[in-house]
């Protein structure tokens, strides 16, 4: 296992192998598909054969991405990965959180994990891991721009763009930085429209969806103090509003825009009965750390966790535990 390796040490493996899988955590975001385009289409440059697969299908907001017919998932053909050199794992802070992905790798011998959660575990025989970075998607353009600058394309550029923006919340969270400026100053330099990508991601809500947005909202709840504030969506709610799981994306951004709330959570009931929690903050409260008890993670502003209980007792579970912290 080697840790926080050097970019030449990536570079020398993907250059003395052929073909590539790549992969990243269950239920992909922005930062997780954004990512692995860029690398499939640098990959491609390079010459080499690559594979995208996820446990998870693609989210529709992404669909417009170029390259998104490329990622499969889960229930793809076992054959098409025996020759396998290399499986690159991307955004994901331990092995768990690629999901049922694990299963189909099982002869693979050499893991490259490329990640900036501060909560990754250097699950790979090669550990590049920069919590500093806005997102993968900013650490992916610094590995193309130690490589070849020249591989940097408006294909690839958009992919980046996608990942950098979400992740940071349209450069709305801590995580963004004067570098995070100057990574997406050269991402435009390429032709890119952000306006457009912009509109993919955030303007295609269906009629549903909103409805779906109004019930959550709906149910917020705050603590006295109004440090905390939460949401929920059981199974009714999605089945009432003709939603599905995938409709839920970005419902909890709007919890945390009421104001001198710190903490947000959004309380989801899956369809197994289990439940997911999403956690952000907007203070100085680790969401991550918090998560961490529940064994979730992410960053200290944004983090979740999954739980195989039913809804009313996660809510009880999370709530005496957060309420409890708020008090010490």
């Amino acid at each position: 296992m080697k840790n926080n390796v050097p970019f030449n040490d990536i570079y020398k493996l993907i250059n003395e192998n052929h073909s590539f899988l790549i992969t990243s955590h269950i239920n992909p975001d922005g930062d997780a598909i954004g990512s692995e385009l860029a690398l499939y289409f640098i990959l491609k440059k390079l010459n080499k054969e690559a594979i995208i697969i996820n446990q998870d299908d693609l989210p529709k907001i992404y669909d417009f991405l170029p390259g998104s017919q490329y990622i499969y998932n889960k229930n793809i053909n076992i054959e098409k990965l025996k020759n396998t050199d290399i499986v690159i794992i991307l955004d994901s802070s331990n092995i768990n959180r690629i999901g049922d992905i694990q299963k189909l790798l099982y002869h693979q011998k050499i893991f490259i994990n490329i990640d900036h959660h501060c909560s990754n575990d250097s699950y790979g025989e090669i550990n590049y891991v920069d919590t500093k970075a806005s997102s993968t998607g900013e650490i992916i353009f610094n590995f193309i721009n130690y490589i070849n600058p020249e591989i940097l394309d408006e294909t690839i550029a958009a992919c980046l763009f996608v990942a950098i923006i979400t992740d940071t919340g349209s450069f709305r969270y801590e995580n963004t930085t004067e570098k995070t400026f100057m990574v997406v100053s050269k991402l435009l330099s390429t032709g890119i429209k952000p306006h457009i990508i912009s509109q993919n991601i955030y303007n295609r809500k269906t009629f549903g969806e909103l409805k779906l947005l109004g019930s959550a909202l709906a149910s917020l709840e705050t603590d006295e103090a109004n440090f905390a504030s939460w949401v929920t969506i059981d199974r009714e709610m999605l089945e009432k509003t003709n939603t599905v799981d995938e409709d839920t994306g970005g419902i909890i951004d709007m919890v945390t825009t009421l104001k001198d709330s710190e903490v947000s959570i959004l309380f989801r009931e899956t369809d197994n009965g289990y439940t997911k929690v999403s956690l952000r903050s907007k203070g100085h409260f680790d969401v991550n750390q918090f998560a961490s008890e529940f064994n979730g993670g992410g960053h200290p502003n944004a983090a979740g966790c999954f739980l195989k209980e039913n809804l009313n007792n996660v809510k009880s579970e999370i709530l005496s535990a957060l309420l409890k912290k708020i008090k010490i």
